[in-house]
């Protein structure tokens, strides 16, 4: 009794360590009939009576479900009811979570310990000493740091399984599992795979300047999922767009892959920020339209520090898979251990506003419908080109001479017309308006901050001999009413 007791006190230190269990003041909405959507797939909600050990078609009980009550976080007991179609499509879906006692990765002599307390409370702290003991410099467990790799994984590895074998895929069986085995194995944690930790971590390591046991934001994981891409061109993603601070997407730059074959595989990955502290309530509707779409492949988000994997929505939560569970690192029986039903549900209130984006695309043909798809989206901008891409030529006298009288100090009013280094300069009325960027002028949408979607340079050594505006990045960004302007029309030398 007391064993049994104290494993499950560890379970709840855990759970709440990880977030799983919800505020007790306040009652998570229930959505009793809207319809659930699981990576483009609709799946109508049922009222039945509650029959918690009903099985599904798989064999497996329904209680293995997760809802967004407290007992249900706790003991996972189903506290809804799901169609067993919806039910065996997340099931199918692949999950990776933290591992324990894989091969070791060694620790950087400037980076984490392998034992802290964080690990210490999410593992089993015997298990944490007995590997500390034995490979005092290596990580034997992810637990504590893993968990953005993790849900990074789970992203790529539903792209993949969805290039390969097809939305419609389903697990049912040995056989099915077998099909999919090569796929999933891509992911295990060995040096040798080629989407493993160790690689992820690897890639990091070089591309985003992580340590072994540090933890992955979306940007390196991002990078890290691109570089392994490119690696192994076995996969079958010909092509990793990657935006790791907005949701931009530039025309020119996907049509130069389809100009070399217009049936490419393309998988595009946007690091977004949707608000300051919480997700802006704002961009909820073009969040479900994300995983509304056939070319969803997920989001890896989550809670701050705390990265889950969502694959749909009903209603205001969304649905993921949580890979704080942990689970030994196995051989035999890695791809069936890679499969659940259990799933949680998230508050859109309740999320963090960083995540990151995953789109498949299949061909040119593809490319042209999702473009149509995403027209409305506050979230997702498709842009002709980059605006660093626009020829803006002038040299350094030529800006001193747009009305230089005006460009200056005034002393009088202590009040400063120069452009100085570190300005941003509004050169809007300077550059081509190939496209509608921004929309209105005023772009309320971002918090309660009014602020201009400008676009911008950022002015650095104005005294450097031969420099020109070539030398400076133009962008599009948010920025408050700061920016210097520079009069229209300018001197016809530009």
């Amino acid at each position: 009794m007391q064993k049994w007791l104290g494993l499950w006190k560890m379970d709840c230190v855990q759970k709440v360590s990880h977030g799983v269990l919800p505020a007790s003041s306040e009652d998570p909405e229930i959505f009793t009939n809207s319809d659930y959507v699981v990576l483009g797939e609709t799946y109508p909600g049922q009222e039945q009576e509650e029959s918690p050990e009903q099985p599904d078609p798989d064999g497996e009980a329904r209680s293995d479900t997760v809802g967004g009550g407290f007992f249900s976080s706790l003991f996972g007991r189903d506290m809804s009811s799901y169609t067993p179609e919806f039910l065996l499509d997340v099931r199918s879906r692949v999950n990776f979570t933290y591992r324990t006692r894989f091969v070791p990765i060694a620790r950087a002599p400037d980076g984490p310990s392998p034992l802290s307390l964080n690990v210490l409370v999410r593992a089993n702290p015997i298990n944490t000493i007995e590997n500390y003991i034995a490979n005092p410099d290596c990580f034997n467990t992810d637990i504590g740091w893993g968990c953005m790799i993790r849900t990074g994984q789970s992203l790529l590895g539903n792209a993949l399984q969805t290039l390969h074998l097809g939305r419609d895929f389903r697990v049912n069986g040995n056989e099915s599992l077998e099909k999919e085995s090569e796929i999933v194995k891509w992911f295990n944690d060995t040096p040798d795979a080629p989407f493993s930790l160790h690689n992820f971590v690897s890639a990091g390591s070089e591309l985003s300047d992580k340590r072994p046991g540090e933890w992955f934001g979306p940007a390196a994981t991002a990078r890290s999922i691109q570089a392994l891409i490119y690696g192994f061109p076995k996969c079958g993603i010909d092509d990793c767009i990657v935006s790791v601070s907005s949701g931009d997407i530039y025309e020119n730059e996907v049509e130069k892959v389809f100009v070399e074959n217009p049936d490419s595989r393309i998988l595009f990955l946007l690091g977004v920020k949707l608000g300051i502290n919480a997700v802006n309530e704002s961009y909820r509707e073009s969040i479900c339209s994300i995983l509304n779409s056939a070319c969803s492949v997920g989001i890896a988000g989550g809670r701050p520090s705390s990265s889950l994997y969502f694959f749909g929505y009903q209603g205001n939560e969304f649905l993921y898979f949580d890979p704080h569970i942990s689970q030994p690192a196995v051989e035999d029986t890695f791809v069936e251990s890679c499969h659940t039903r259990k799933f949680g549900k998230l508050h859109l209130s309740e999320m963090d506003p960083s995540m990151l984006i995953g789109v498949l695309i299949k061909g040119e043909e593809d490319w042209e419908q999702w473009k149509l798809e995403v027209m409305g989206s506050t979230i997702i901008n498709i842009l002709a080109k980059r605006m660093d891409d626009f020829d803006v030529s002038c040299s350094m006298d030529d800006i001193e001479s747009v009305d230089s009288n005006l460009m200056k100090k005034d002393t009088n009013n202590n009040e400063n017309y120069g452009v100085l280094e570190g300005d941003y300069v509004d050169i809007g009325a300077i550059l081509p308006h190939t496209t509608n960027i921004g929309g209105s002028e005023e772009d309320d949408g971002f918090q309660d901050i009014h602020c201009k979607n400008q676009k911008i340079v950022v002015m650095g050594n104005t005294h450097t001999v031969n420099a020109n505006l070539t030398d400076y990045e133009v962008e599009g960004v948010l920025v408050e009413k700061e920016t210097v302007g520079i009069p229209s029309p300018i001197n016809e030398k530009c």
